[in-house]
């Protein structure tokens, strides 16, 4: 498990103070002329009546802006692990409208898309919208005004998020490399490594019948891999309910420690992301953990609103480990998948169903019930 010096020296494994000093992210700034470019090919998708489904690199023609987005894609797979596309005011479109940007733009960074829940939901609305009536504590964490812990969005290889609308204060999204973590971990947590590196984490992924897998949260190679989400380890306190036998292995002392100097590294060396409304931000989920502080909607507005897709692009896609691989099926193998039929929300649904199981701060779809998958990221 020794670093090789292409671990050491990749720029993945940036500090946040280096990552300051350089200039910070990179960020595709759309000038007048793009964002026209963009408009056009959105005008061609209506004309065409092009399905969401169907937007794709050759539907959504974005010719002069293609170069600065296919840099980006080439940022979040092999350079910093994130990019951000500072985009159209989404004011000035409809809810339609702005779904068809941002999955043309975001398919310049990857042109596949994971399903999200057994319902077929393609994308997700992260926000705490005002006309739920189910209170806070019976939703998902995505879908109230609390901060998220450290985590990933466990199944996708690129997490898209498109922020529609900012909070008054707080809700700001931090990122964590999983590189730079590593190395302070092979310097001073050996043990903790080890620990991450095991493939013994129980992953729950439903709770009735209550089913789990066992997997590591962390692969060296070549590159360094993560994946994890803390709601979904161990047993969850549902699970209880459902079967008093427990059959969900709670998590080990050593394993609760291994998340908790995680987190706290996680900590140490995060970056908080400077986002606006309208922009589009690409994060490499294999490379960087993130999380969310909590915030405060005004009374009046629609309060913070992001949207979320979950991407690959096969030609710059990572080999994940067939130990990680559970949650990347879901999303996006099977022919059950492929078959599915997909939906794009413009919007979040009116009415909020309380779900029976919440898992965490990300979920995938493996094995859930279908009002299970409503979580996820920032």
């Amino acid at each position: 498990m020794g670093p090789g010096a292409a671990i050491r020296s990749h720029p993945m494994g940036w500090l946040p103070t280096e990552l300051v000093r350089s200039g910070g992210p990179l960020v595709v700034d759309l000038t007048e002329r793009d964002v026209a470019e963009v408009e056009a090919a959105l005008e061609a998708c209506k004309l065409a009546e092009v399905d969401p489904d169907a937007v794709s690199r050759a539907t959504f023609p974005l010719p002069t802006l293609a170069t600065q987005l296919e840099r980006a894609s080439h940022q979040v797979h092999q350079g910093q692990g994130f990019a951000i596309v500072r985009g159209p005011n989404p004011q000035n479109y409809t809810a339609e409208d702005n779904v068809i940007i941002f999955l043309g733009i975001s398919s310049y960074l990857g042109e596949q898309r994971g399903v999200q829940d057994k319902k077929g939901s393609m994308l997700t609305h992260v926000t705490d919208s005002k006309i739920w009536t189910a209170p806070p504590e019976m939703r998902h964490g995505i879908h109230t005004t609390t901060g998220l812990a450290w985590h990933c969005d466990m199944g996708t290889e690129v997490l898209a998020l498109h922020v529609r609308s900012k909070a008054h204060a707080g809700g700001d999204t931090y990122v964590a490399s999983a590189w730079t973590i590593y190395k302070e971990l092979m310097a001073s947590y050996p043990d903790v490594l080890e620990q991450l590196c095991d493939p013994s984490w129980p992953i729950q992924v439903s709770v009735n019948p209550p089913k789990y897998f066992v997997a590591p949260l962390m692969h060296i190679s070549d590159k360094v891999l993560i994946s994890v989400d803390p709601g979904r380890l161990g047993l969850h306190p549902a699970t209880a309910a459902v079967d008093g036998g427990f059959p969900v292995p709670a998590l080990t002392r050593r394993q609760r420690m291994a998340l908790e100097v995680l987190s706290e590294l996680a900590t140490k060396f995060r970056h908080r992301l400077d986002l606006q409304q309208g922009d589009m931000v690409f994060i490499n989920n294999l490379a960087l953990l993130h999380a969310r502080d909590p915030y405060v909607d005004s009374e009046t507005g629609p309060g913070r609103h992001v949207v979320r897709l979950w991407l690959r692009n096969p030609h710059l896609a990572w080999n994940i480990p067939l130990a990680m691989r559970a949650p990347w099926e879901a999303a996006f193998g099977g022919d059950g998948l492929r078959a599915m039929k997909r939906s794009y929300p413009a919007l979040p649904n009116p009415v909020y169903k309380p779900p029976r199981y919440t898992a965490g701060s990300a979920a995938f779809i493996l094995d859930d019930s279908e009002d299970v998958n409503s979580s996820g990221s920032v």
